[in-house]
C-alpha cells in the first residue's frame, strides 16, 4: 500500500513517500508554467504607451 503525502508528513516519511512515486509522470510544461506565475515570472507585460502619443 502507498503511502499518502500527509501520512509522510505527519509520520516523518517523506523519503519514503518521494521513493514510491519517483517514477510518476506528470505535465513537466504545466508545472514549470505554474511555478513561474507563483513566483511572479510570467510572460513580459506590454509596454505603456508614452506620454507624447495622449491626445489632451
Amino acid at each position: 500500500m502507498m503511502i499518502t503525502l500527509r501520512e509522510a508528513i505527519d509520520q516523518g516519511k517523506l523519503d519514503q513517500f518521494i521513493a514510491e512515486h519517483k517514477d510518476e509522470i506528470g505535465d513537466l510544461d504545466a508545472f514549470n508554467a505554474t511555478l513561474q506565475a507563483m513566483a511572479g515570472k510570467s510572460k513580459e507585460a506590454p509596454k505603456a504607451s508614452s506620454r507624447d502619443d495622449s491626445d489632451d
